[in-house]
């Protein structure tokens, strides 16, 4: 690992293996590593009244309509508060002589969520404000933490971006990392916060900080079926968009690609309207299943990921790395998973033979990264 200081002063360090616990310093230490750790820092704002009269340990309450927790605090009580909309910090990157200082005040920022607060906790319009608190918190593009083998390096490991909630986190996910790092294999799925599911582009300084406008107040929002973001849109786009969106489709984004999740009809809003029951698409997702049932459908696969694997070991290597049978004709396609010595999954993929010596592995849109490392890091095992 490279690093240099204010002073000018540089050199590097040799290490057996290296855990990026960086917090809102881990996408720059990523850097350092030559990895990619999406995260970007917000400023996080809550207040502390002055003591309160009678107020005793009280239930922690969370309203997230209303972006905003309450907790009794030693006789006093504290409100925090995730906007909808958040103020990203330091796009220029985190000042060199900032340690855990407190950012500018920003009242007109704040004063929605306490308005809304006064109607729901009257006593706060009476209570004076003790601490109006502003500190940087990093977020990450989809508000789960990154841990786990960084797929740019094999002694690289991340602990970092834990969205606000690392102290309920931590005690878990360090036990499942130093497992990982110990038996050399996940002790479970953490597909969800491993770090090979975060894609290259996500790492652009200008992509991290147009997301975490949403990212922070996301994660207190209700989190309804097939929530879409809306910040940091249009990323990767197929040849067929402008002739989906010509058609009414109604686009979701996984792993930066714009895909039509449903096509509206003429007259129907081209827009989610989230519910916990059915959906406002449901019909519209039924007649198009339908449709492909009785009639014709085409699909758009464009943002799946394609894996050329060639080479006179080809055959051997996907016997090695699938639980499916590879020795097959020129042209068929085998649907199969790869797994790990312990029969677990890790990928999920279709595999098609090109030719003698070539396949062609079509992989999820987001977890191509993440399947192409687990092959470059089994190819030398047969």
């Amino acid at each position: 690992m490279k690093w240099e200081n204010e002073k000018g002063e540089s050199g590097s360090i040799d290490c057996e293996n290296v855990i990026n616990c960086g917090g809102m310093w881990g996408h720059e230490v990523g850097r350092m590593l030559g990895v990619n750790v999406p995260l970007h820092a917000c400023e996080h704002f809550y207040i502390v009244t002055e003591a309160i009269a009678g107020l005793t340990q009280m239930p922690v309450l969370r309203v997230p309509d209303e972006c905003a927790y309450y907790k009794e605090d030693a006789g006093k009580m504290l409100l925090g508060a995730f906007e909808p909309v958040s103020k990203p910090w330091a796009m220029e990157g985190i000042p060199q002589d900032f340690e855990f200082d407190q950012l500018p005040e920003d009242f007109d920022h704040f004063e929605p969520i306490l308005e809304s607060a006064v109607e729901r906790m009257p006593m706060l319009a009476e209570a004076g404000i003790h601490t109006f608190f502003n500190g940087p918190e990093s977020f990450t593009p989809d508000d789960a933490y990154h841990l786990g083998l960084a797929p740019e390096m094999d002694n690289v490991w991340v602990a970092a971006g834990f969205n606000s909630v690392g102290i309920q986190s931590a005690g878990g996910a360090g036990q499942a990392l130093a497992q990982w790092m110990e038996d050399g294999q996940k002790p479970f799925d953490l597909g969800d916060v491993d770090i090979s599911r975060m894609q290259p582009f996500q790492g652009n300084k200008h992509y991290l900080f147009e997301r975490s406008k949403e990212t922070l107040g996301l994660l207190y929002a209700d989190h309804f079926p097939y929530l879409q973001k809306k910040t940091a849109r249009g990323v990767r786009r197929s040849p067929f968009h402008s002739h989906l969106k010509e058609n009414g489709a109604v686009f979701g984004e996984l792993a930066g690609w714009e895909r039509a999740n449903w096509f509206a009809n003429v007259g129907q809003s081209l827009s989610y309207e989230y519910s916990w029951k059915r959906q406002n698409f449901f019909d519209n997702v039924a007649a198009e299943h339908k449709a492909v049932r009785e009639n014709l459908g085409l699909y758009d696969m464009s943002s799946f990921g394609k894996i050329r694997v060639e080479g006179p070991g080809a055959c051997a290597f996907m016997n090695y790395i699938g639980g499916g049978q590879y020795d097959v004709p020129v042209g068929k396609i085998v649907y199969t998973q790869f797994l790990n010595d312990r029969a677990g999954i890790e990928a999920d993929v279709t595999v098609t033979r090109m030719s003698e010596t070539a396949y062609l592995v079509v992989t999820p849109a987001a977890t191509r990264l993440a399947d192409q490392t687990w092959m470059m890091r089994n190819k030398g095992a047969i």
